[in-house]
């Protein structure tokens, strides 16, 4: 016996922290709920709050949690007389409500709104006693609301507009006036501008500025199904081709080829080899060189050459 008693004295002694702190909070929870049940129970003896008749949920709620706070007074009893609790039928039931606690969550969220509605009424409005209704009656007058009921009121709307008067003219409400950019720009700067965008233009679809870019950049060199330069058309389909693939990934279907998007498609892939690219550079080329100007005012004229010597004379019938 008095081996039984120096280990139950053990155990309570490594216990007896933990035990303590679990002791304050209970005691603190324990006061504010009997603030509470103390001014229910006043209002129940005086008939001011009717218990018969309510849904039947909540009770069967209230009556686990009862449960469940009584097996852990049990538990903390046994805890602070140093008895052992292991494979006593306690730690099974706070595990069994604690499960049913947890599944019945989803039914919670489910009866929040009708319980907010029905305590809400209570409130304010008729005695509590015509307004706490069984589960049964409940949803039968769910099944009886009218939804029009929940139609918005236009009267509750606050008028944007202000009240008519007497044969006033309508003003429109003004906004702060602002001025155009483009007004303060010359038509040398619109057109400077627009030469500047040309040339970046251009820049983007020469070959030797793509290389020189590309040699710049740290990017990994890109391997070309071509060789040499490729012309203007055929980058511009490229493109328009990777445009349309990228629309066709974000919206998860593909669009319609016409057969003249076959038969250009058809065209570029033959024309693929490298070559088309060689004479789109040439004017710009050539239009950079230093050429020596012509002293004649007026417009070059360009003779063509007639075909023989002699002309042709109509017959004469």
């Amino acid at each position: 016996m008095s081996g039984e008693h120096v280990g139950s004295e053990d155990l309570a002694g490594k216990d007896a922290p933990r035990l303590l702190a679990l002791l304050k909070e209970m005691k603190d929870g324990l006061d504010v709920v009997k603030s509470k049940v103390e001014a229910l129970t006043v209002k129940v003896k005086q008939d001011k709050l009717p218990t018969s008749e309510g849904i039947s949920y909540l009770e069967a709620k209230h009556l686990l949690l009862l449960d469940y706070c009584q097996s852990i007074v049990y538990y903390l009893l046994r805890k602070a007389k140093g008895l052992s609790i292991e494979g006593h039928p306690v730690v099974r039931n706070l595990v069994e409500i604690r499960l049913f606690l947890e599944k019945i969550r989803p039914i919670d969220k489910k009866l929040e709104y009708q319980i907010q509605k029905i305590t809400k009424a209570a409130e304010g409005g008729p005695a509590p006693d015509k307004i706490v209704t069984s589960n049964k009656e409940l949803d039968e007058s769910q099944k009886e609301e009218d939804p029009l009921k929940f139609r918005p009121n236009p009267e509750m709307l606050v008028s944007k507009t202000a009240p008519e008067g007497g044969g006033g003219v309508y003003r429109p409400p003004k906004f702060a006036p602002t001025v155009m950019d483009d007004d303060k720009i010359s038509k040398k700067e619109k057109q400077v501008l627009r030469r500047e965008k040309a040339m970046v233009r251009q820049a983007k679809q020469s070959s030797f500025v793509n290389e020189l870019m590309a040699n710049f950049e740290d990017r990994p060199e890109e391997v070309r199904e071509t060789v040499g330069a490729e012309s203007i058309e055929l980058t511009r389909y490229l493109s328009k081709r990777e445009a349309k693939e990228r629309q066709e990934e974000e919206l998860f279907t593909r669009a319609p080829v016409t057969r003249r998007e076959k038969k250009l498609e058809k065209h570029m892939t033959k024309s693929r080899n490298g070559l088309l690219g060689l004479t789109d550079g040439f004017f710009d080329d050539v239009k950079m060189l230093p050429l020596e100007e012509r002293e004649t005012d007026g417009p070059i004229e360009h003779s063509t050459p007639k075909r023989g010597g002699k002309r042709n004379k109509k017959r004469k019938f």
